[in-house]
C-alpha cells in the first residue's frame, strides 16, 4: 500500500472520529435524558477541552494536504 494513501486512510479517520466526538457530546449535553439530572451534568468543560486538541489536529492535516513543497 502506497504511503500516500495511508495518510488518507489516517486523516480521513481522523476526521470522521473527530465529527463523531463532537456529535456524541453535543447529543449528552442537549438531551436530559442521558444526563443524570436535568439541566445540569454539564459537559461543556470537556467539550471545549476536546475541541481544542483536536482542532489542532485537523489544523495539522490540512496543513499537510495543502502543503506546497518548496522548490530549491
Amino acid at each position: 500500500m502506497q504511503t500516500s494513501k495511508i495518510q488518507f486512510i489516517i486523516s480521513f479517520l481522523f476526521i470522521i472520529g473527530y465529527m463523531i466526538l463532537v456529535t456524541i457530546i453535543l447529543v449528552v449535553e442537549i438531551s436530559d435524558t442521558l444526563n443524570m439530572k436535568a439541566g445540569g451534568n454539564s459537559m461543556m468543560g470537556e467539550l471545549k477541552i476536546l475541541l481544542g486538541v483536536l482542532t489542532g489536529g485537523v489544523g495539522q492535516i490540512l496543513n499537510y494536504w495543502f502543503n506546497k513543497p518548496k522548490e530549491a
